[in-house]
């Protein structure tokens, strides 16, 4: 099972003059525009009233069935990262064997990858540009023989091998520990690559929650009312999922 994380973003819940919304949706993320009349939104009256526009869910998603194993919902001021590794615990606690966590370039940071490589898991995620990356210290090793391989990985030191092409310098081969900047799977091999194309069955099961299984639009007020609806949504499509198999196992 392959763990993948997206945030679909419901509709808001109000402006600040009290009134609805309206919403425009471009893939998993809605952008809110303010109707005619409406206060601008998040301005002081807003914030010290404690108003919010929208919720989240996040969610793991098996990247071979396409079905979620684990979510939660949270209102769409909450950073995303924050709720990654709470699933993939809860993923683990009800039987998943979690590999790999896939992830777009939002979850890379080191607190992620630190996460999972304390857990067992292979970190797959995009690089984001950040200070040491704009250095290059994420490139492999040069020396005058050329730029250095990739040799192989060793999990139980949490580390890459890296060689010399030539083999000519002394020593031909060092060990580089793990990090953001240097997974254990590299980003610049095939396997990543490979691996990070499963992410959009994550992507393809909010759009049929949303559009198949009435997840949008949401017609609740209240953070526990809106994690009802998603968990009866959620529940009633693994649900027929299950009835399906066990119908095909039975007609085999």
């Amino acid at each position: 099972m392959t763990w993948l994380s997206t945030a679909p973003t419901f509709r808001p819940t109000r402006t600040v003059s009290g009134s609805y919304p309206r919403t425009a949706r471009s893939g998993s993320a809605t952008a809110i525009l303010t109707p005619r009349g409406a206060t601008a939104p998040l301005s002081r009256r807003a914030k010290a009233a404690g108003w919010f526009y929208g919720y989240k869910v996040h969610a793991a998603v098996c990247a071979v069935t396409g079905l979620p194993v684990a979510w939660t919902v949270e209102t769409a001021k909450d950073a995303e990262t924050t709720f990654a590794l709470g699933l993939i615990d809860a993923a683990r606690e009800r039987g998943f064997k979690v590999r790999n966590a896939i992830a777009d370039k939002g979850y890379d940071n080191s607190p992620f990858h630190d996460g999972c490589m304390d857990r067992g898991i292979f970190p797959i995620t995009p690089l984001r540009q950040t200070p040491a990356v704009v250095r290059g210290d994420h490139k492999p090793r040069c020396c005058e023989h050329g730029e250095w391989t990739f040799a192989g990985a060793d999990f139980k030191r949490k580390a890459t091998k890296w060689r010399c092409p030539t083999g000519e310098c002394k020593p031909a081969s060092r060990w580089v520990k793990a990090d953001r900047l240097h997974p254990l799977i590299p980003r610049e091999t095939e396997r990543s690559r490979k691996l990070y194309r499963s992410r959009g069955a994550v992507e393809r099961e909010f759009g049929r929650l949303k559009h198949e299984w009435s997840l949008l639009p949401l017609r609740v007020r209240g953070l526990e009312r809106v994690k009802l609806h998603v968990d009866l949504t959620i529940l009633a499509k693994l649900a027929c999922r299950l009835a399906y198999e066990r119908a095909v196992a039975l007609a085999a």
